[in-house]
């Protein structure tokens, strides 16, 4: 097979295994071995913190049939992997593209519904071509949405409510998967249920304690307690104690019982691309399942809409957007044959919310430094690993996910979470 790079420019991955099984794909794919290939960066600094992402374009030179592939790498760097859980991460991702969804699928075909068809079936999700679990070579090889015009959403900008309407839907169709299938066919979901948190995988480690609570001080300053002394004090109380301790207990999923539901676990932007047409958001495809969960529906709800949204656009739309998602879910879920009032009526979402909705809060704490800090001031991730490996002293790189120009947004955001928080009786 003739893989040679465009214009002169080499065209290889960082192991042979990697460049074989993309070797492997395009061949299958475009039926040819004179292929003409071109490597580049799949995302961009700070958009991507589990893994190393590439973009490659082949093209049959014979046909000119195109074919472009994104590939998601382990980070090399040691140090690196072990801080960022990098094994575990990959494992749980393939289990959902190679397990859970073709689960998922399945089911949707039972029920006379078209999985081709975005409009009538959850398929949200990029196309997988090929995995591999192998240790310290794992990859996951999928189809680039660029070239059918989806893009990441410029974190640094407020998104409008047509994205977080296109979200609440399509998390609705996606949870409403899980309870339909616990209602009819309890044990296919069985097996997910034991899926082990990767957030609590290491809480024991003293380095993450010292990182969280770093975050927790850094947002405590951002509020003013003698003007607003009963949100501060109600978030202290919140925060009082292990982060770890915490997020273990609001990521049990048999706390949420029996609403519980197989999440994606890290809902932020951006793990989010959306197609629009004439400005407005008319698809999505959710990304990078790597800490999928099972738990409460309403976590991913609390994660994307308190690391996504202004207190000034949930005092308009919180409401409504919530009603938009149950209003999906039970939709989907008629469509699948069970009964939302009996599965997951609107008060049990309520209920769920006072119970887990804090989710919210402590996603907030530790995604909006990273979501208003700039990409360019975003810190070397291998140096900051190493330093976490060797339990070096880390409050310097709290102080390096701060950009000095949109430090006044941090503070507007994680303040008004945090007045949100109490003003919903989460806190």
């Amino acid at each position: 097979m003739c893989l040679d790079g465009k214009d002169g420019a080499t065209a290889t991955l960082p192991k042979a295994s990697y460049q074989k099984m993309l070797e492997d794909i395009v061949h299958r794919e475009l039926d040819s071995d004179d292929v003409a290939m071109e490597l580049s960066a799949g995302s961009n600094k700070g958009d991507n913190y589990m893994g190393v992402v590439f973009r490659a374009q082949a093209e049959c030179r014979q046909s000119g049939k195109k074919l472009n592939v994104i590939i998601k790498l382990p980070p090399q760097n040691e140090a690196r992997r072990n801080q960022f859980f990098t094994r575990p991460s990959f494992e749980r991702e393939i289990s959902f593209y190679t397990e859970i969804y073709p689960m998922m699928v399945e089911f949707q075909r039972e029920k006379g519904i078209n999985v081709e068809d975005g409009s009538e079936a959850f398929n949200q999700i990029p196309h997988c071509y090929q995995t591999s679990l192998v240790e310290l070579e794992e990859a996951i090889m999928m189809g680039d949405l660029k070239e059918f015009g989806f893009e990441m959403f410029d974190r640094h900008q407020e998104q409008k409510f047509e994205h977080f309407e296109l979200v609440m839907r399509t998390l609705g169709r996606y949870h409403a998967l899980s309870l339909a299938l616990k209602d009819q066919h309890p044990e296919r979901i069985e097996p997910h249920k034991s899926m082990v948190e990767l957030f609590t995988t290491r809480e024991d480690d003293g380095q993450m304690d010292q990182w969280f609570t770093m975050l927790t001080t850094r947002m405590m300053e951002a509020l003013d307690q003698e003007q607003d002394p009963e949100v501060y004090e109600k978030v202290k109380n919140a925060m009082d104690g292990t982060f770890m301790d915490k997020i273990k207990e609001l990521t049990n999923g048999k706390l949420a019982e029996p609403y519980a539901v197989i999440c994606h676990g890290d809902c932020w932007n951006n793990n989010m691309l959306f197609k629009h047409e004439n400005g407005i958001p008319v698809d999505i495809r959710l990304l990078d399942w790597q800490i999928a969960r099972y738990a409460s529906p309403v976590l991913d709800l609390m994660y994307f809409l308190f690391t996504a949204s202004t207190k000034r656009f949930r005092d308009k739309h919180y409401e409504t957007l919530l009603d938009i998602y149950h209003q999906s879910l039970s939709s989907f879920m008629r469509r699948l044959g069970s009964d939302p009032e009996k599965l997951f009526p609107r008060k049990a979402l309520d209920d769920q919310l006072k119970k887990f909705g804090r989710f919210g809060l402590f996603m907030a704490v530790m995604l909006l430094p990273v979501i208003t800090t700039k990409s360019e001031d975003v810190p070397d991730l291998e140096e900051m690993a190493e330093k976490m490996e060797s339990g070096a002293d880390l409050s310097a790189e709290v102080d390096n996910f701060r950009s000095e120009s949109t430090e006044g947004i941090y503070r507007e955001k994680i303040v008004g979470c945090c007045q949100d928080m109490v003003q919903l009786g989460y806190i």
